[in-house]
Formats: C-alpha cells, structure tokens, sequence
C-alpha cells in the first residue's frame, strides 16, 4: 500500500521541491506528533535523493539524528519555515538556478541563527559555517558534488522513512559484524539479491565525474574504515549530540594533517597507551597548535600509522561550555556526567574524551555536583581524555588540586620555529585560497611570518601569522584582487601593530645607513652622541637581536641642549611619527609605592583592573619611544622596577601579564652634573662636530666636561641599573653658533605654517638673527629654550598684530629685519 510520505514523494517533481520538502517535515512531524519546526524541514532535506542530502550525510547527519535532534530543539522563530523557503528562493535566483532545491534551502536554514534546525545541527556536534559554506559552493558550481557511501542495508527495512535512499547506519561498538549465517542444505539454492545493489550499471547511473577516480576496492576499504569508528546515536544518544568524532572525520579525510607536531603527537600517544595516569593534558599558550595536535592524533588512529594498542579508540571531543549549558539546577549536571561516563564505559576503553579548555571544567563554572564523578572516573583509569589548556589556567585549576594533577600526564606544547610555522602556513594556504578565491603569493607567507613575529609579539605562532593571512585574504576578495600580496598583508599588520604601512614596505638598509645625518637635520650639535645612537640602532636593523629593548640610552646634559627633542626625532624616524612615544617625568614618581602608577595595582587594591600608565601604553603601542624624563628624581624602588626590563625586555604588570619591551626605544634623561665646570665661552662650536675648527685646547676641555659628567651619573645611579644601559652620552652646552642654528630652523617651522594656513611667505635676514641672539636669545646656561621665547616675543607676537589689523594679507611677504639696533617686522606686497 502506498503511504502518504510516498506519496508526496513521488509528486515532488510536479510540485516543486520546497513544497514537496515542506509537505514532507509536516508527515515526519505528525508521525512523531510534535509540532513541525525547521528541524524537521531539516531531516526532510537529508531524507531525499540530493546533493543537500549527500552533504548532510558526509557529516553523519541521517534523518535518524535530525529527528532526534529537532525533538530536543523545539522553540523556532514564528514562520520560520516560510522565510527559509522565501530565502531558499531569494538565493535560487541570486545563482540563477533554473529552480530552487533542497541545496538552496539547507544555505538559508543554516543561515539563520534563530532557526531550530540551525541548532539542531550545531548541537549534533556539527560545525554549521562549514555546512553552509560547502552548500554555498555547491550551489554556486564552485565546488563539485560528490556522492555519499551510501549504506548497503535495503530501503525497506527502515522502519520508518522507506521510500528515500537509506544514510550509512553507523554501527555500535561492537566486534566486527559476524559472516551470513550457512544456507540451509535441505532448500534448493536460490539466486542471491546481494550483487543487485552494487552491480555496475546502478552505480555509473549516479555517477559524478572526477580527475582521480578510486577503484571500487578502495572506496570499500574506506567505508569500512570509517565505519569502524561510528558510533550508533542509538547506542551512544550523548556523545554523538553533544560530542564531535574527530576519529571518524579523519577517516573521511575531513581533518587536516599536523605539520611539523610529530613528536608532541608521539608523547601524547604515548600517554594514552601507559596503564596509569592514562589521561593526557595539553599545556601551552594560546595559539601554539593544541587543537590540531589532537586532530592529528585522530588521522594517525584513523589511518593506524604506529599505534598498536591505540588503533581502535575514538576521540570524541566535547566543548565544556556545552556540557555545563542548562545544568543551572541542582543534580542536573550530575545526571548528565553519570550518563556520559555510562557511555564512555560502555565502550570499554575505546572512546577517549577531548575537553578543549578542560580548566573550564573544575574551575568555578564546573561545580561539585558532577566533576567529583569525573575525578573518580579518572582515578579509576575506567575513563581517558585529553584535555587542553594554557599554562596560567593549569596552575590556577589542576596544578592547585593535587589529586586531579595526579589523573593527568603533562605535555607541553612549545611555539613552533619559523620554519615549522611557514610549512603550517602553506599547509593551510590551499583552504584559504578556495575560501576566499584569490591567489596567495609565496612573499605575503614569508611577510606574514616575519612581520607578525616581529610586530605581534603578544600572540603565538601559527595562529597569528594564519590569521594575518586569513584577514588578508577577506580584504583582496572584498576589494577583488586577484592574488594577496605583501601590500595587503602589510595593511593588516599595521592596523593589528599600530604600526605604519610605510615602515613593513620600505627597505631600512639605505634610511638606517643615513641615520645620524637625519637626526641632524634636526639637532643641532652632538654629532658624536648621534653617530653612537645610530650606531645601536642599526645593529638591531641588520638582525642582531636580543631579548632586550631595541636601544636604551642614557642622556646627560643641561636643560636645553636638546635631549627630549632627540627622543621626538628617533620617534619620527624609526616610528614615522612623533606620537609614537610615552613620556613619563619621573619627578612624580619619588615615592616607593608610586610603582604602582606604572605597573599597576596588585590584586585586592583600587584601580587594579585598570593597569598601569607605562604597560598598558606598551602593550597596546610595542613599537615606539619610551622617555624617562629627570631619572634622578626618582626613587630608587622605580629605578629598580626597570632593571628587567633592560635585561629581559619584559615587565610583569599588577594583573600578572607580561609585556613586551623588545620593539622600544628606552631613553633617560637627567641634570645630574649639570653642576660640573662647563668648558669656556667660544664662538666656535664645541660639541662634539668632528668637522669644527677645534684647537688641542678647546677638544681636551670637552673631552674633561663629558667625562666629568659621566663620572657624576655612574656615581648617583644604582650600579645595576647603570651597567645595563646600552650607551651613555654627555650633551656639551650649546654655542652661540649652534642656538643661531637653532633659530634659523624655528624660523624656517614658522614660516612653514604661516604659508600653509595664511599664504604669507616668512623673510628673517641674518642680521635679525644676530639680533635674536643678543636680545636674550642665547644664555649659556640655558640652552636653546631661550630662543624660543624670544621668537614668541619679537617675531611672533607682532605677525598677529599684523594679522588682526589686516595689515598683512595673502601673498603677503612678512619680514624680519633689524633697524636702528631694533627688531622690526614688516609687511611687504610682491
């Protein structure tokens, strides 16, 4: 007799394929009499012939585990199931399909979040972004369809949806399935109906061509496999609702391989195969690769390479947060933990659980209720699992409980090398490639890899240096470039790092060659104290690295002679801008407890979430100019807070994370010797200008001033903090030669603006300069601050008189001239 189901099956083609689905979860609802959801427009999709339905099924999704899954998510959106039909159509036409299938609607189901059947199948353990990134591909003819190891057990002995084309059943675990029973001798023989379902014309009827077709041997081999690691959701109804069977998916080749994880991969085998303390427990930081050490575990069981004792075990991973979801009430979480280990149990030693972020579990979120069973199960070596997580949460969680760090075997996983990291990287390359439909030349992998080392020093490899690439990749598909190159991977890093793009593209060799001669288009003097700058900076360029900062400076000097303004200038080049420094004045860090201000409170006290001023500006800023202004009026319990970070280049802050100095520039400033006999008055320069016309007598005065007033520092600073200092450099005061210097280039900075913002050009004679400078413009003692303040006063001041009396106007000329031993300012029309 024909059913209803089929009924509405065999009238699909004439009344299209989304009624006909729709029809279809209405008779599978009012079977099972439940109200009809998405999920059960769901297992309608997986119950007919179609590729949605071979899509569904390479992920072990039958109609069996959708009903069961859709009984258990009940609450969809109101119509849900006319707006994934209204959607399927939308996107039908949008791939201009000739109608819209089953195909088009798994996309809209599994895009629409408030949807049961979307839950339906991420709680089957399933990734839904894969689903529905496979049904965009196959919709949209990127990918080809391949069709799904069918089950060889016939259609009618499924009790309840007989007229679609069966899904594999995966098997218990139980021993290998027994041979046919002996035929009978007493009954003629009788032609077998078994070659029926496997006879060549069938099979080439649902053919799909493809480059490499395996023989039929080895299509068998591996459905025996893969079978051989299912689990029955009968048998197993929690693991295989809430768990995923990485085992399983490797032997579909759904995993990828474990680059350059051999060894790691071994020892944790290794752990798994012991009689003892059988349980293994993943540490490192995040990033370094624990997830996919675990899935490579799961290829070398799927594909039995070296794991006698180990071949048949499953992995089933299960994420903590799902296990502990709606186990608010009390016993709810035992219950569900006495079921789980039930099953593992009942697989006699063959199932093995993952807990990713396994301190989620016996932290504060995991109670007592159930985790007091997990123990005990461990204890008894009944139960395995490997678990995951970051050194700080194992000593926080599982190192603190005595007896639960018994239960596990520690392996730690280190960052990879740049090699081990560059051959993950162009493992995963091809997937990004497909994804995202651009090609990635082999120069945006080196780039990534070595910018993201270097710019991203807070995260691991290869995680970020993939993520670089992935993000990478995005913005050339959305800017529809055909291949990513260094410039865009450029563009990521400098937004990641705050760093300029200018700076990850340009070459440094020539800028870096010619270092000093651009600080001294900006200092005036001190040549010498700027070649020895350079000089520690380019040995950082060329690759001569250590674990400390990029350079750490003392400079010494009177005020004024142009130490902050060094620190603006190595900002400018070595950062490309002037913001790219933090300055700390250290007169307002006396007190032994203002460390706090720079590290951040400890734990307990006010202000402890906030941070400290010093480390959070370098974590969110690695790459810039740190300025210790006046170090000498610190205290010496500040002072000694850095010596780490001079060594080391770390500092620990109050909330316990490590920032990173390597990528700083660290510049200190004093006064101490400001005190000492300074050399004599000369109108010559005597800096340190190896070009200047310096007799024996002026170079040895100079010479007895720089080494008097490093004597007075390497006396007043702590020797430890002294000796970790990478140069230490006296400023000679300024000349009379140099503070005219000055005033030309401060001249030169306000004629700049006043033709950007106003088009009136600035003209200072020399002789307005010499004027400059004897009315109070120069002072020995002083500097170069002076100057300024003389500018402000005799040049500045009567140029906005002008301005506001609309006595000069644009095109204007303002000249700076001296009449009468005065200072005039006057205003000339070209």
């Amino acid at each position: 007799m024909t059913t209803t189901r089929e009924r509405s099956v065999k009238g699909a083609p004439r009344e299209g394929e989304l009624v006909a689905l729709r029809k279809l979860a209405e008779e599978l609802a009012r079977q099972r009499k439940e109200r009809v959801t998405t999920g059960h427009l769901l297992a309608a999709i997986a119950d007919r012939r179609s590729v949605a339905a071979d899509l569904l099924q390479d992920r072990l999704l039958d109609v069996d585990v959708l009903l069961k899954a859709a009984r258990v998510v009940t609450d969809d959106a109101p119509d849900a199931i006319g707006r994934a039909v209204q959607r399927a159509r939308e996107f039908a036409a949008r791939s201009t399909a000739p109608e819209p299938s089953g195909l088009h609607l798994l996309y809209a189901l599994c895009q629409d979040r408030t949807c049961a059947a979307h839950r339906a199948i991420a709680q089957c353990g399933t990734d839904v972004a894969k689903v529905r990134t496979h049904a965009l591909q196959l919709a949209t003819g990127i990918a080809m369809p391949r069709r799904t190891m069918r089950s060889s057990i016939p259609i009618s002995a499924r009790p309840l949806l007989a007229p679609s084309l069966p899904p594999p059943v995966p098997p218990a675990l139980v021993s290998p399935p027994l041979p046919p029973p002996p035929k009978p001798q007493a009954k003629a023989p009788v032609p077998a109906p078994v070659p029926r379902p496997v006879a060549p014309t069938p099979r080439k009827r649902h053919h799909h061509p493809r480059p490499h077709a395996a023989p039929p041997a080895t299509t068998t081999a591996a459905a025996t496999n893969a079978q051989t690691f299912a689990l029955d959701p009968k048998a197993f109804p929690l693991l295989t609702q809430m768990g995923t069977n990485l085992t399983l998916a490797a032997a579909q080749g759904q995993l990828d391989p474990a680059i350059g994880r051999e060894a790691v991969i071994e020892r944790t085998l290794d752990v798994l195969a012991k009689r003892h303390a059988n349980s293994a427990c993943l540490v490192g930081e995040p990033g370094v690769g624990k997830t996919s050490i675990v899935r490579g575990m799961a290829r070398r069981i799927a594909a039995g390479e070296h794991v006698t004792s180990l071949d048949d075990r499953i992995l089933v991973a299960i994420d903590p947060p799902v296990l502990l979801a709606g186990t608010g009430m009390r016993g709810q979480l035992a219950e569900r933990m006495s079921q789980l280990l039930a099953e593992v149990k009942k697989s006699e030693g063959r199932i093995v659980l993952v807990f990713e972020e396994i301190h989620a579990l016996f932290g504060a979120d995991g109670g007592d209720e159930g985790i007091s069973e997990l123990k005990a199960a461990l204890a008894s070596g009944h139960v395995r699992c490997i678990g995951t997580s970051t050194p700080k949460e194992y000593r926080r969680v599982i190192e603190a409980d005595g007896a639960l760090a018994r239960r596990f075997s520690v392996v730690e996983v280190e960052e990879p090398g740049d090699d081990e990291a560059l051959a993950i990287m162009e493992n995963v390359i091809p997937l990004f490639e497909g994804h995202h439909h651009a090609r990635y030349a082999k120069e945006a992998l080196a780039a990534s890899l070595r910018w993201s080392v270097r710019y991203l020093p807070g995260r691991a490899l290869p995680d970020k240096s993939i993520s670089v690439l992935d993000l990478a990749g995005a913005r050339s598909r959305r800017r529809k470039l055909a291949e990513v190159g260094p410039e865009q991977v450029a563009e990521v890093v400098a937004e990641l790092a705050g760093v300029p793009v200018e700076r990850l593209l340009e070459t440094d060799a020539e800028r870096m060659l010619r270092f000093e001669a651009l600080l001294a288009q900006r200092i005036v003097g001190h040549t010498d104290a700027l070649a020895r700058i350079a000089a520690v900076l380019r040995r950082n360029a060329s690759g001569f690295r250590t674990r400390r900062p990029i350079g750490s400076f003392l400079l010494l000097g009177p005020t004024g002679v142009g130490k902050t303004e060094t620190a603006k200038a190595i900002a400018e080049l070595l950062f490309h801008s002037e913001n790219a420094m933090t300055r700390l004045d250290l007169s307002e860090y006396a007190e032994p407890h203002a460390v706090s201000r720079l590290v951040g409170a400890p734990p307990g006290y006010v202000g402890h979430e906030a941070g400290g001023f010093l480390t959070e500006a370098v974590r969110r800023r690695p790459y810039q100019v740190v300025l210790l202004d006046e170090i000498e009026k610190a205290h010496r319990d500040v002072l000694e807070a850095f010596l780490q970070v001079f060594d080391d280049g770390r500092l620990t802050d109050g909330r316990g994370r490590t920032v990173d100095f390597t990528n700083t520039v660290i510049l200190l400033t004093s006064n101490i010797g400001a005190d000492v006999a300074r050399p004599r008055p000369s109108t010559r320069r005597i800096g340190f200008s190896p070009d200047a016309a310096l007799d024996d007598a002026d170079r040895r005065e100079a010479t007895a001033y720089a080494d008097a007033i490093v004597a007075a520092a390497r006396s007043a600073l702590p020797p430890e903090l002294y000796n970790r200092l990478d140069e230490v450099m006296a400023f000679a005061p300024l000349t009379r030669i140099d503070v005219a210097e000055v005033a030309r280039r401060m001249l030169a900075a306000l004629g700049a603006e006043l033709e950007k913002t106003r088009g009136i050009r600035l003209d200072a004679s020399e002789d307005a300069i010499a004027a400059l400078l004897d009315a109070g413009g120069f002072d020995p003692e002083m500097g170069a601050r002076p100057m300024r303040r003389t500018i402000a006063r005799l040049v500045e001041a009567p140029i906005a008189e002008m301005l506001l009396r609309q006595e000069v106007r644009r095109g204007d000329i303002a000249t700076v001239d001296v009449e009468d031993g005065a200072i005039v300012v006057d205003a000339v029309t070209p």
